[in-house]
């Protein structure tokens, strides 16, 4: 019994030193612990800090993406604007390139159509000037033979008139006597007895200039030509037509005319008297 109980003791003593033991050790852990409480809290602080710090920087970051994300739209607007403008410019420089090309096409088209016109015209001048000649030459040729029927005309008026005279002589008289210078004398002239109508095709004027190249014709006016704004004529020289020209300017001194197709130009010398064939 008494081993017993000093077998308790002795175990009491021990569990005793080791609870004492145990509390000392516990509690340099619990400092410990509370250190690294202290220095984890610390850390938790600074991290808190650092924590906040980032999300004001995320918060600023954020409205500064918001503020790049407003311009990039606002750039992405305008990109779509100058698309469709240089879409809008594209549909127009297309339908200007066609309509430049419809406009090359109709002025070839028109090109074309003066080259033929010109051809026609060309040709119908041609065809006018042959028959206009044609034609002035057979009025010339009816002329001429009215003339020569006035000159065969007034030649035999002159033979009468010669016969006339003869047999009106008086008896005594004789060819030396009337040779002599005798007392008798014929009365009989020419011009006396009948005037001689002087040979010409219309009235008379003077060409006062000539531009071939601007188709003009000046001639000198009077009141014997009677020619009006619109009047065509034909110049004559020598029984010559030397071409057709149309009225455009009348004055009192001076008559302005264009150069009708088939002119002989080369023939119209300033200075020179021809005459007007209506």
């Amino acid at each position: 019994m008494n081993s017993l109980s000093l077998v308790l003791r002795i175990l009491a003593i021990v569990a005793a030193l080791a609870a004492g033991a145990l509390f000392f050790v516990s509690k340099g852990k619990l400092a410990e612990q509370q250190a690294a409480t202290q220095k984890a809290e610390l850390a938790t602080q600074a991290s808190q800090t650092e924590l906040e710090t980032a999300n004001e920087q995320i918060s600023a970051l954020e409205g500064r993406l918001k503020n790049e994300r407003e311009a990039l739209a606002d750039e992405k607007r305008k990109l779509e604007s100058v698309r469709s403008e240089m879409y809008t410019a594209r549909q127009e420089v297309s339908r200007s390139q066609q309509q430049l090309s419809e406009a090359k096409k109709s002025v070839e088209d028109l090109e074309s159509t003066a080259k033929r016109l010109r051809a026609d015209l060309l040709q119908s001048e041609q065809s006018l000037a042959s028959s206009s000649n044609e034609g002035e030459i057979a009025q010339l040729n009816e002329r001429v033979a009215e003339l020569e029927k006035t000159n065969a005309d007034l030649k035999e008026s002159l033979d009468d008139a010669k016969e006339r005279t003869t047999s009106s002589r008086p008896a005594g008289a004789s060819a030396s006597s009337l040779a002599s210078g005798g007392a008798y004398s014929s009365t009989f002239s020419p011009a006396a007895s009948q005037a001689l109508p002087t040979a010409s095709i219309g009235a008379q004027t003077t060409i006062q200039s000539l531009s071939a190249k601007n188709g003009l014709i000046v001639l000198a006016n009077s009141p014997e030509l009677g020619l009006t704004p619109g009047t065509t004529v034909t110049i004559i020289k020598d029984l010559k037509a030397l071409g057709k020209v149309q009225v455009v300017q009348v004055t009192d001194d001076l008559v302005v005319a264009n150069l009708l197709p088939g002119a002989k130009t080369r023939e119209m010398i300033e200075g020179t008297t021809v005459s007007l064939l209506r």
